[in-house]
């Protein structure tokens, strides 16, 4: 158990040393986690290149610069929307490659060996996305989640955009209302 004496000294060492002060400190140091991946945990699968992840994190950061708390949870979701779109996009093609070498292989040794295997690329693309929407999960359904994704990323766009003009309307008319009292 402390001692008074000690419980005072930490006291005195915790007012030193209580993090930033100021507004933009503050949100300074809320960024540390975004640049330094901290938040990689939760978006990256251990297949995944953690290197790629934390580039989309600067890049996005970089492009948005978000100034305000809200913002940075937009960028957030735009980071997470643009991470697991990316993995979604990845596995259905990887999937419909793989379907399309299917029905090469499946072709190529066809049942009646007078019947020449197919060339049509329109064709074998065609019986693999079947073969792909008889299997489980559905590759429409994944497709469909990819789309979505796209939509939440176009949404929250939307919404920093209206955030950040708004901000911009409400400091214009703040400077035009100070200069007119003013004079």
């Amino acid at each position: 158990m402390a001692t008074e004496k000690q419980i005072a000294a930490n006291r005195l060492n915790a007012q030193k040393s209580a993090g930033p002060k100021s507004r933009e400190g503050k949100f300074k140091s809320s960024l540390n986690a975004l640049k330094h991946g901290l938040y990689s945990h939760h978006y990256i699968l251990s297949t995944e290149d953690e290197s790629i992840f934390n580039n989309l994190v600067a890049d996005l950061i970089k492009e948005f610069n978000p100034e305000t708390h809200s913002e940075l949870e937009l960028v957030d979701i735009l980071i997470s929307t643009t991470w697991r779109r990316r993995r979604i996009a990845s596995i259905v093609n990887q999937r419909l490659n793989q379907a399309i070498d299917e029905v090469i292989v499946e072709t190529a040794t066809p049942a009646n060996p007078a019947e020449p295997p197919l060339s049509d690329p329109i064709q074998i693309t065609a019986l693999a996305l079947q073969k792909l929407e008889d299997s489980r999960p559905s590759f429409a359904r994944q497709e469909t989640m990819e789309l979505r994704l796209a939509g939440l990323f176009q949404r929250t766009l939307r919404h920093l955009n209206r955030i950040r003009d708004q901000k911009t309307t409400n400091e214009a008319n703040f400077d035009l209302t100070h200069f007119q009292t003013a004079a």
